[in-house]
């Protein structure tokens, strides 16, 4: 829902619901989310007005990843500081539901 062209908060909760309920580790989740989804659909907000606005179907997100993953290759610039925005807002509230430490750990 991050590459939509609506108002990306509406939907921070329930993303962050979704992937604290998940199997995948904080990394594995920020990996998936770069490496897959915003190669896969950050061509929606290249596109004005975008053509999909309430999301894609399973069966069509699963070819797009398939075949435009960036697994191994440098993550897309394109809208990745927009990505990176969504992902801190969401992040938090993962590990706030996780019942995990929000702060980041040293670098």
């Amino acid at each position: 829902m991050f590459f939509m062209d609506t108002d990306t908060a509406i939907f921070a909760e329930g993303i962050a619901r979704t992937c604290a309920a998940s199997k995948y580790s904080l990394e594995e989740l920020e990996d998936i989310l770069f490496q897959e989804v915003l190669p896969a659909c950050r061509f929606n907000l290249l596109m004005l007005p975008a053509p999909e606005w309430t999301g894609f179907t399973l069966e069509y997100l699963v070819k797009r990843v398939l075949e435009k993953h960036r697994f191994g290759k440098r993550c897309p610039l394109v809208f990745r500081n927009f990505t990176q925005e969504c992902w801190g807002e969401v992040r938090e509230r993962i590990l706030e539901l996780r019942g995990e430490d929000t702060e980041p750990p040293p670098r």
